[in-house]
């Protein structure tokens, strides 16, 4: 490729542009005919400069505006996780002294109700629930200890009443048979009536047959029934429930539905009479 070949500049052209610099040069030193532009030049640096010592002092502002908020944020998450631990404290402290409170009732009504110091408080564990709500199988398990010598047939109050009686025990559970379950049978009376009621396999309800005579027939619903002691598992005069239906059963009995006392679901402690107390 051919390289062009250079041109010469005439000494004219530099010259005329050492003469031109030379006459604005004295223009300027003698009449100051650009003292203005360099005034506006002066003030546009001074203006610029300004401008972006503002603008940084507003950006140095900004962030120290977001660092401030951002330590009073993590100040104020830290002083309202405090503020969560204490009332969740209280409120457990406050469930713990309604349990005590709950449960010093609880064995008070009990000593009243089977007269005797010698009883047993114990948890709830669990309580099959799906047989208790759809079938006729009605148990719940409570807590025990190795101190705690519980036997079977033993019976169990909770609320104010009876609810059942111990099955089991099975390492520190005791396994414990509720009166609504089919194969329970609790002897029970009424101002009119003795007779050995069997859970009905339904929540919280029991019955018994009685034959179609006189005085059956003068039961009224609402009743109250009572243990009546028969059997030597239940103490006597305790009230158990009330009569809640009345059922026309065969030609010559009607049976008589009891509803019970004592939720077993809406209880969490449970009393059980050691048995040497059941046995003297």
């Amino acid at each position: 490729m051919a390289r062009s070949t250079p041109k010469h500049t005439p000494v004219r052209s530099y010259a005329i542009g050492f003469f031109l610099s030379a006459f604005l040069l004295f223009s300027d030193i003698s009449y100051g005919t650009f003292a203005p532009l360099r005034s506006f030049f002066h003030a546009s640096a001074l203006y610029g400069q300004m401008v972006s010592i503002s603008f940084f002092q507003k950006i140095t502002n900004t962030f120290s505006s977001i660092q401030n908020n951002s330590s009073l944020l993590q100040e104020n998450k830290n002083l309202k996780e405090e503020m969560l631990k204490i009332r969740t404290h209280d409120f457990i402290n406050s469930l713990h002294n309604e349990a005590l409170i709950q449960t010093n009732n609880f064995q008070e009504d009990l000593i009243a109700s089977v007269d005797s110091q010698n009883i047993n408080l114990l948890e709830l564990a669990s309580i099959d629930l799906r047989n208790y709500l759809c079938c006729s199988t009605h148990r719940v398990f409570l807590k025990t200890t190795n101190s705690a010598q519980v036997g079977k047939n033993i019976p169990v109050f909770a609320g104010k009443s009876y609810i059942g009686q111990t099955k089991d025990t099975s390492m520190n559970f005791i396994e414990v048979i509720l009166l609504s379950d089919s194969k329970h049978v609790l002897p029970i009376k009424s101002k009119l009536f003795y007779c050995d009621a069997r859970g009905a396999g339904k929540p919280m309800l029991i019955s018994c047959k009685l034959n179609n005579n006189d005085n059956d027939s003068k039961n009224q619903i609402g009743d109250l029934i009572f243990t009546s002691g028969l059997g030597g598992v239940f103490l006597k005069d305790i009230e158990i429930g009330f009569i809640s239906a009345i059922k026309p059963f065969l030609f010559d009995e009607i049976e008589i539905v009891i509803t019970l006392k004592t939720n077993p679901l809406e209880e969490t402690i449970y009393g059980i009479v050691r048995k040497e107390q059941d046995e003297s």
